[in-house]
Formats: structure tokens, sequence, C-alpha cells
């Protein structure tokens, strides 16, 4: 009798254990069927966190620059523009006699170049612009001209998505007259600053800013992005060409008048 419930409870003791150890399987099979874990989110986030901490900074970096670089295209524009402006000017006959259309003159200690000459210190209430309705310019009003210390406001692209036309650079522009084997000539100069530059007047620099990879502006909020400089001389006018071709007409006595054929 003893023995047959020993027997008994032993029995009874391994279907437990059985049915125990069946019990935690299908707990982890339903558990594993439930979804992750919460340690598994945490693993998953901060991978995902450290991927775009590591993609992140050179796609800002990229963009940065790339946006640098155009301004800096557009702005070299806009100074050859006016040099070669300046430079028809001079071909079609003004001269430097003719200086209410031409850039104003500084005058410069012995020696000194005109990259010494100051940064624009204010801005010249005209915006230059294609959008005629926007533009308050006109080349051939002299009291249009900027001083020396002046800059112009230039727009590039016309009138915006809401039909305004906003600036997009500040244009300074001087020369500095010459006297050469005695003719009369002029070192002419361009500077193109971003329009952010407006904010910092009084403050800004000669020097040109450098080009590099960055996340910010850059040294353009201070510096300009182009600098030109070149001579003009008169002897660019359009006669003195027709003279050095030997193009120049005649009159009845047979003498060289000046004038074009």
């Amino acid at each position: 009798m003893l023995t047959n419930m020993n027997t008994l409870l032993s029995f009874l003791s391994q279907i437990r254990r059985t049915q125990s150890g069946s019990l935690v399987q299908n707990t982890k099979g339903k558990s594993s069927e439930a979804g992750l874990t919460l340690l598994e989110c945490v693993v998953a986030i901060a991978v995902i966190a450290l991927t775009g901490a590591m993609i992140g900074p050179p796609l800002v970096l990229a963009a940065a620059t790339r946006v640098q670089h155009r301004r800096a295209e557009q702005s070299l524009q806009v100074a050859q523009g006016e040099v070669d402006r300046i430079r028809t000017m001079v071909v079609r006959g003004v001269t430097v006699a003719d200086a209410g259309q031409l850039p104003d003159t500084v005058s410069l200690s012995a020696g000194a170049g005109l990259q010494t000459h100051t940064a624009p210190t204010s801005v010249k209430n005209k915006l230059r612009s294609p959008d005629s309705s926007c533009n308050t310019y006109d080349a051939t009003n002299t009291a249009h001209r900027p001083s020396s210390t002046e800059a112009l406001l230039v727009d590039v692209n016309g009138k915006d998505n809401d039909g305004t036309c906003r600036p997009d650079f500040l244009l300074q522009t001087f020369r500095q007259n010459l006297e050469v084997d005695g003719k009369r000539d002029f070192q002419l100069m361009v500077r193109v600053y971003a329009i952010k530059a407006q904010d910092n007047l009084g403050a800004l620099k000669q020097e040109q800013a450098s080009l590099g990879f960055t996340t910010t502006d850059g040294e353009y909020w201070q510096k300009p992005l182009s600098v030109l400089t070149t001579r003009i001389n008169q002897s660019d006018t359009d006669v003195a060409l027709c003279g050095y071709h030997g193009l120049n007409s005649l009159n009845s006595s047979g003498v060289d008048d000046g004038d074009c054929q």
C-alpha cells in the first residue's frame, strides 16, 4: 500500500514538472511572437540616433558650402559686369573729364594702393534691378552715382515669388586717376558684398573673403565676396582704336579728323 502511494505521488510529480516545462515553453513562444522587447527598442533608437549624428553634419556642411560658392559666383558676375559697363563707357567716349558718369575718385597717400581705401560705410538709397518696375538707379544721372564710401544696392533675380524686389548684393566702385606718359587714365576697383553686410556698415573689411567649407555664412557678413581691380585708359576710346587700325577718316584737307570710317 505504502509502495503504491509513493509510486502515485512520484507519477503526479512527474506530470507536474512536464506541464510546467510546457508552460514555460509556450510562454517563451508567445513572448517572441508578441513583438520587440523594451531593450530592443532602446537599442534600435540608439542606432538610428547615432547614424543621424554621423550623416547630418556632412549634409549640412555640403549644403552651406554649395550656397556659399553659388553666392560667390553671382558676386563675381556682378563685379565683372560693372567693370565691363565702365569700360564700355570709356570706349564710347566718356572720359575722365566727364566725371559725372564715372565712379567717384579717391585720393590716396603716396605708395598706397586702391585696396587700402575704406570699405563702404553707408548705402545709396537706389536699387539696380533687372526688373524695370523695381529699378530705381539711373547710370546716366550723376545724382544717382554713389560716393567712394557708399554702396549701391544690387538685385540680380528680379521680383521674388511675393512680387517684391529684394537686393542681393552691395556694390562699391571707385577709381584713382593716374598720369602716365602724359596720358590720362585711371585705376578702377570694384568690391561686391553680400546683402547681409548691410547690417555691419562701419565694421566692414576691404580684403576679400576666402572660400572654404562652412556651415554658416563664413566671412561674408563682413568681407567682400569679390574684388576686381583693373586699369582703364582713355586710349581705349573708339577713336583711338580706329586710329590704331588705320580706320580714321580724313577731312577735305587730307587731315585725320578723328572719326571712324
